[in-house]
């Protein structure tokens, strides 16, 4: 990689990590529209590759604040709504569902909004499913379950968030392995991104003092509604 793009791929990985270690999602949304206009090759693997080592080292490190049971309703709907999600590729091959699914996460932060969307044993499961359908078509995990954990206190958002989307980008590298589209040439573009996500990470602690349980509210639903209207323009 040529110096130049290789600063600006690093300086965008950084301040998309620092947002995903500060807040416990975003990483994904700020990070692949600007890859794509630097090198395509780097999303979706070696970005989701990026997100799986932060995510993994941001959970282990903050693990004492994951809420053990929360996490294992989430993954449990996360993983039947990825079988899901797969098997809609196939059946529904060359249907846009992309604005669907963006008014369906509009209409989930209008009524978080409106109305008191708690972490439940069906909220966890019902978000982790959608999460699942809407990752592994779409690559977009985060907005249902950031939504259904938004009145979280924020250490316990960012560590259960990012258990979460540990296991949420190993599943999607996984299915895009089998299509064939994640190999050793993906694994090498994303040790590229390591330091970037290295880096972000070190000044994630700044992002991190700046939230109270209000602001992380407000960045899960600010994010979320970024994530749908960059569903709207696919």
């Amino acid at each position: 990689m040529h110096l130049l793009p290789f600063a600006v791929i690093t300086l965008v990985i950084a301040a998309a990590s620092a947002l995903q270690a500060g807040t416990g999602m975003g990483m994904a949304l700020l990070a692949a529209p600007l890859l794509l206009l630097v090198n395509p090759e780097l999303v979706p693997g070696p970005m989701l590759c990026s997100v799986m080592v932060l995510s993994m080292v941001v959970g282990w490190r903050e693990r004492a604040a994951i809420d053990r049971q929360q996490l294992v309703l989430a993954l449990a709907g996360l993983i039947a709504g990825s079988v899901a999600g797969a098997l809609a590729i196939v059946l529904l091959k060359g249907v846009h569902l992309a604005p669907i699914f963006a008014a369906v996460i509009l209409a989930m932060v209008l009524l978080s909004m409106f109305m008191d969307v708690r972490a439940s044993r069906m909220t966890l499961l019902i978000g982790g499913a959608a999460a699942g359908v809407v990752g592994t078509m779409f690559g977009v995990h985060g907005p249902p379950i950031g939504i259904v954990l938004q009145h979280e206190p924020p250490e316990r958002l960012r560590a259960t968030l990012c258990a979460f989307f540990s296991v949420g980008c190993t599943i999607s590298l996984l299915a895009l392995a089998v299509i064939g589209a994640f190999g050793i040439r993906q694994i090498g573009l994303g040790l590229e991104l390591m330091p970037g996500v290295a880096i972000g990470f070190a000044f994630a602690p700044i992002v991190s003092r700046m939230l109270d349980r209000r602001r992380a509210r407000i960045a899960v639903l600010l994010i979320s509604t970024l994530s749908a209207l960059a569903l709207l323009m696919r």
